[in-house]
């Protein structure tokens, strides 16, 4: 199972992008990852300069968005984006993350029906492939374009979990991204998923997971107790299920409670730390020593 991380949100001079990359390098992660978030009203970085930014520094790592939004954007200029994406980082080490997101997305600072965001990101994974294939795409009520350079399709890894999300991931997904899920919740969604996917006479999807972490280095019961009410208040879930949902504690600890997701057939965790983001990143790292035998992408 590969193990990555947030970047950190801000990009401010104490956790900056291109040091966050060389240090998730340096302690042996698999992947960085970052969300899409436009006019949240949070301080956040657009997610695809700082993929690209970490991306320029670091030659091995994947990277990858868990999710990106689609809708929010005209479908050539999110299809352009990607494209470069993959130019700059060789083709391969992309993984695309695909969702409709929520109320909270910045829908109303573009001019987006809320209500329309699940068919515009049906519609543009429709689209995806011939854009970047540089093929003639006719674009919904629109002109015929071609986009070039082409550029392969990366790993497209769609995340929600309501029954439209679930049937996305099956007939356009190479995997499904999960968010505050069980290990065993995350199973039964795979079958569902292995279903629906036969349907189209596709493979089951792979799976991966978002999960939340409150990394120590030394033992702190009250930890758990922390992040689920943060967890809580931040997506509006009961706390009892954010605590189910989430890893705390030491390395050790840590490696115990996600090697349960190994087992449930997971093969991604994009792991988003709380506390100081360099800390959490070294402890990360010897978690992910612990729980995998698995040489790492990059070596420092």
């Amino acid at each position: 199972m590969d193990i990555g991380i947030f970047l950190p949100r801000t990009g401010l001079p104490e956790v900056e992008i291109r040091e966050a990359a060389y240090h998730a390098v340096d302690v042996e992660l698999d992947s960085l990852w970052c969300g899409d978030h436009l006019a949240s009203g949070s301080p956040v970085l657009d997610g695809m300069l700082a993929l690209a930014t970490a991306a320029a520094v670091t030659e091995c790592i994947d990277i990858g968005f868990a999710v990106y939004l689609p809708a929010l954007r005209p479908h050539v200029c999110a299809a352009k984006q990607i494209a470069t994406l993959q130019h700059l980082t060789g083709g391969d080490r992309l993984h695309l993350g695909i969702g409709v997101g929520d109320r909270s997305s910045g829908w109303d600072a573009v001019g987006v029906d809320l209500d329309a965001r699940g068919a515009r990101t049906d519609e543009f994974l429709q689209l995806l492939p011939s854009l970047l294939a540089g093929s003639p795409t006719s674009l919904p009520d629109g002109p015929t374009v071609e986009l070039a350079p082409p550029a392969p399709v990366p790993p497209l890894w769609i995340g929600g979990a309501s029954p439209a999300a679930l049937r996305r991931a099956a007939r356009y997904g190479d995997g499904w991204f999960a968010a505050l899920h069980t290990p065993d919740e995350i199973r039964a969604k795979s079958a569902q998923l292995r279903e629906l996917a036969d349907q189209h006479s596709r493979p089951a999807p792979r799976l991966a997971s978002v999960i939340h972490c409150a990394l120590t280095k030394r033992p702190d019961p009250t930890l758990a107790d922390q992040l689920a009410g943060s967890l809580a208040e931040t997506h509006g879930v009961p706390a009892e299920t954010a605590r189910r949902c989430a890893a705390t504690g030491t390395p050790a600890q840590v490696a115990e409670q996600l090697s349960a997701y190994a087992e449930a057939g997971v093969e991604k965790l994009a792991v988003a730390v709380t506390g100081d983001w360099h800390a959490s990143c070294d402890l990360l790292g010897e978690t992910r020593r612990l729980l995998t035998a698995g040489s790492p992408k990059c070596r420092p």
